[in-house]
């Protein structure tokens, strides 16, 4: 029996935010092809759709002559559309083929993708790799689905959901793949714009432990890796690839200072001599930063998400606002490049919210922050914020993930129109007036005020390098759309 892994092509709906989007390499499917190779004697293949190759090619053409008995489809709330398109194709090729879903999306919303995509037969909720091994045995046996815990399916024209998985807890377990080459996912050091340095991703953990209301992921179980075993991973990719540079995607790689500790020591004691990019909180002992520059670490990001203390608390963040200066400043202080990360339009949030936000942002870059990203606020399911968002009637009552979306709104700030944004209490109107204002904040307004502070050739520098990097707030900055919105603005300033 053999088993085709899916990751579908990325959305192309001609906005700023597509331009962000750089090839991967697929983690999850990757795990789950090692997990069904070291487990299973059945054969799979990987399919990734995403690489340029398959840009010119229908999808008929893709999976002809595929003998595949089943065919899983990884997706994010970003790509669900492509991944349903998929299957429709799929079962229309190939009828009596079993095809299951899985990934971030699928899992948060089994039961409505079940209702709405007959083509898709069972959903996989969560961590996919025990449970895909347990249901290709089964289906090979020709056995009831009904035992497997962590499915979702359809049985006598009913949805059927079976229990929970057990999380795992050896993370370590999992199989290693490494049937990839650099070349085939370039990728390069994340937050580090000196130059590009090749780079390759890797994980030391999964879950979460924190209770964010915006994230799917928040509260799941956090489980460690251990470091000796990750540095050994490590140790393989840099050596097969010639790779000096890795980007740890961790949720949050610093959420155990002493799992941090025992991979700095890790890293130095084998002197791997590497350097890497990570996500952070800013609530971790400080002196911890200075161990990791010193295990190699150069650049990390942080989400701050607002700059007003009554938002911080009321998104859960559990952070203050101090903690994020310290953290910024011992960043800089020991040579860790910082990007802090905003969100706008978070429940109840409101104008002067939001002006907090952007004074902050401009506090943190004047003490020498790299100020990241300020998006707008967005639904996915499984959040909390998408229980707020069907209870205040953002989300209408018969919204479906699975049903078609696309929102002008959402082009119009340059995000993908595909998944919902939050819209409370600052309208759209408003929305797209602080899109305006921040774009002259990091265009005219910025660079006035940084040239009192800087010399004028270090204010080129910056300013040539965020066009190089192609940042989409410089891209904005030069389109007609921005003008537009800019002087529209400022003619209704004035009424």
């Amino acid at each position: 029996m053999k088993i085709t892994l899916i990751q579908p092509p990325k959305p192309s709906y001609g906005v700023v935010a597509e331009d962000d989007w750089e090839l991967a390499r697929p983690f999850s499917l990757f795990y789950l092809a090692s997990a069904v190779e070291k487990y299973t004697p059945f054969d799979v293949e990987i399919i990734d759709l995403e690489k340029k190759i398959y840009s010119n090619i229908s999808l008929d053409d893709v999976f002809l002559n595929n003998d595949s008995k089943v065919f899983g489809i990884t997706a994010t709330t970003f790509t669900r559309f492509e991944a349903i398109r998929i299957a429709q194709s799929l079962k229309k090729m190939y009828p009596a083929c079993w095809i299951v879903a899985g990934g971030v999306h699928f899992s948060y919303c089994a039961e409505d993708t079940l209702a709405n995509v007959p083509e898709i037969d069972i959903i996989v909720r969560g961590e996919g790799e025990r449970i895909l091994v347990e249901l290709l045995q089964t289906i090979n046996k020709g056995k009831s689905l009904d035992d497997i815990k962590g499915l979702s399916f359809r049985s006598n024209n009913k949805i059927i959901n079976n229990q929970n998985q057990i999380i795992f807890e050896d993370l370590d377990d999992l199989p290693f793949y490494d049937k990839f080459s650099w070349d085939e996912y370039p990728e390069y050091l994340m937050g580090y714009s000196a130059d590009r340095i090749p780079a390759i991703s890797i994980m030391s953990s999964r879950g979460c432990p924190y209770s964010c209301i915006f994230c799917s992921k928040s509260g799941t179980k956090y489980r460690l890796r251990d470091p000796k075993k990750v540095v050994d991973e490590i140790e393989v990719l840099r050596d097969k690839y010639n790779i000096k540079a890795f980007n740890f995607l961790d949720l949050t790689f610093t959420a155990s200072p002493q799992h941090v500790k025992g991979m700095c020591r890790e890293l130095i004691d084998r002197k791997m001599d590497i350097k890497w990019w990570c996500e952070s909180r800013v609530n971790i002992p400080l002196e911890l930063l200075d161990l990791m520059k010193q295990a190699g670490c150069v650049s990390v990001v942080i989400g701050v998400e607002s700059g007003s203390p009554r938002i911080i608390s009321q998104i859960q963040k559990n952070i203050s606002l101090d903690q994020v200066v310290s953290f910024c400043r011992k960043c800089i202080d020991v040579g860790i490049i910082v990007s802090p990360y905003f969100m706008y339009s978070h429940p109840g949030e409101t104008l002067k919210d939001v002006n907090k936000t952007i004074a902050f942002m401009r506090k943190l870059k004047k003490i020498g922050a790299n100020v990241g990203g300020f998006q707008p606020t967005m639904v996915f399911p499984g959040s909390k914020i998408e229980e707020i968002a069907r209870s205040k009637g953002i989300l209408p009552k018969n919204f479906s993930w699975s049903a078609p979306y696309e929102s002008e709104y959402n082009r119009e700030l340059g995000q993908l129109p595909n998944v919902p944004l939050f819209i409370d209490a600052i309208p759209i109107d408003g929305m797209k007036m602080l899109n305006s204002k921040l774009v002259f904040e990091y265009s005219v307004a910025g660079a006035a005020e940084e040239l009192s502070h800087i010399n004028l050739m270090d204010s080129v520098f910056r300013a040539v390098r965020a066009i190089i990097r192609k940042d989409p707030i410089v891209k904005y900055m030069y389109s007609p759309r921005f003008y537009y919105e800019y002087i529209i603005s400022k003619l209704r300033n004035r009424r």
